[in-house]
């Protein structure tokens, strides 16, 4: 059974607002006071999450889209360069 656009939608939204979660998880990785290994294990654990994410948003999007909401929400969450 194909999902209606407004399935569609709301699948979207929820894969956005999974990705922007694991994007504010590492950047407080990278701001928290952490030793080596487990720091750089909590990270690399979120950024294969994200394409995770990435990947389902593609199949709902397309892969070029998909990067790109992933990029916009990169620089929002973690660099603050929407914040300006």
């Amino acid at each position: 059974m194909k999902e209606s656009k407004g399935e569609q939608f709301s699948g979207v939204a929820q894969l956005r607002q999974q990705i922007a979660e694991e994007l504010e998880a590492m950047q407080r990785g990278f701001s928290a006071y952490a030793a080596g290994v487990a720091r750089h294990d909590f990270i690399q654990a979120r950024m294969e999450r994200i394409g995770d994410r990435q990947e389902e948003l593609a199949a709902c999007i397309g892969p070029d889209d998909a990067a790109h909401v992933v990029c916009e929400l990169y620089m929002d969450k973690v660099t603050g360069a929407d914040k300006a």
